[in-house]
């Protein structure tokens, strides 16, 4: 049985001059052009986290690792906690904390850098 790729469609691929298929750069975007390979980079996106029963996601990503979120809704605040502890235990106070429209706060220990998707 010979398998027919004339049919398939492949994401995130193109053809070389050779006509064999490489990788491009599908999964890296301009924000890891703009800060390189030397910096820690944590990548997510705000529907793979899981908030706790108040709504609150808490990251803690490592001293000097950057984190970057990708998401489709707005951030109506943020700022630095006050005092708080999180339904899930966790003592937030001082942290980075953002607020989306659909009720999930995150807090993180560095700064996120919100990328909004259009």
């Amino acid at each position: 049985m010979s398998a027919n790729h004339n049919n398939i469609t492949t994401v995130g691929v193109g053809k070389n001059n050779l006509g064999l298929e490489t990788v491009d750069s599908f999964y890296s975007s301009s924000f890891d052009a703009s800060f390189g390979h030397e910096n820690e980079l944590v990548a997510l996106h705000l529907d793979d986290l899981l908030p706790d029963e108040s709504g609150a996601v808490v990251l803690f990503a490592g001293e000097g690792n950057q984190v970057y979120l990708e998401t489709l809704e707005m951030v109506i605040s943020s700022g630095i906690s006050t005092t708080h502890i999180t339904a899930s235990g966790v003592d937030v106070t001082g942290l980075n904390v953002y607020n989306f429209a659909s009720g999930l706060t995150l807090y993180s220990e560095s700064e996120v850098i919100i990328q909004t998707e259009v």
